[in-house]
C-alpha cells in the first residue's frame, strides 16, 4: 500500500501587506477561499506521480479541488470537509500590524500551545486529523495507491501519525507547494 501525500499549488493570494490581528481573519477566510496560481503549474514529477495513483483524495477547498484538477486527475473520487487544514486562530485586535507569513507563524504556535480563538482548538483537529488518517488507511487499503492533495498543517500531522503506525517515508512532510512525500506499508 502507498500513500502520497501533495501539499497543494500556491494560493492565488497576496500576502506581503502589513496586517492586523483582526485584518489577519479576514485574510484566512479569503485563503480558504482562494484557488491556485495556475501561473506556477506542477512540475513533469508530480504530475507522473499522481498519474500513477488509483485514488484521489482533496478537502472541500478550492486550492485543493484546483491543485487536483491542475494534475489531470479526477477529485470526485473523495472531496470531502473532514481533510481541510487544521483552522488558524486569531485575535479581534486592530494592533500590532505583520505579513499573513509572520500571523500564519505566530498564531500556529499559540494554537498548539492551546490559543484558538475564532478556530477548532488543537484537541479538536487532532480528533479530525485521527478521522482523516483513518480514512487514508481504508482508502490504501482498498485502492492501494492513494494520493491526498491536501494542506500544510494537516500533512504534518497524517505524516507523524502514518511513521508512528509503521508506514515508511520521510520524516519530514510536504512543506513547499507541489511538494509530496510517499508513504508505503508492507504486510510481513
Amino acid at each position: 500500500m502507498e500513500i502520497v501525500l501533495l501539499r497543494h499549488g500556491k494560493p492565488a493570494i497576496a500576502d506581503g501587506s502589513k496586517l492586523s490581528s483582526s485584518q489577519f481573519g479576514a485574510w484566512v477566510a479569503e485563503y480558504n477561499l482562494a484557488g491556485i496560481d495556475l501561473a506556477l503549474p506542477p512540475t513533469k514529477r508530480v504530475l507522473e506521480t499522481a498519474a500513477g495513483c488509483d485514488f484521489v483524495i482533496c478537502s472541500h477547498l478550492p486550492r485543493s479541488m484546483e491543485s487536483a484538477r491542475a494534475l489531470d486527475v479526477d477529485c470526485a473520487d473523495i472531496n470531502d470537509s473532514l481533510f481541510r487544514e487544521f483552522e488558524m486562530p486569531f485575535a479581534n485586535l486592530t494592533t500590532p500590524r505583520f505579513s499573513a507569513a509572520t500571523w500564519s507563524v505566530f498564531y500556529r504556535l499559540l494554537w498548539l500551545a492551546g490559543f484558538c480563538a475564532n478556530a477548532e482548538s488543537y484537541s479538536q483537529a487532532k480528533q479530525r486529523g485521527l478521522a482523516c488518517v483513518e480514512q487514508l488507511l481504508e482508502y490504501a487499503n482498498r485502492h492501494q495507491r492513494v494520493l491526498f492533495v491536501g494542506h500544510g498543517a494537516l500533512l504534518w500531522f497524517v505524516c507523524k501519525q502514518l511513521l508512528s503506525r509503521g508506514w515508511s517515508g520521510p520524516k519530514r512532510s510536504p512543506k513547499s507547494y507541489w511538494d509530496f512525500n510517499s508513504y508505503s506499508y508492507s504486510e510481513i
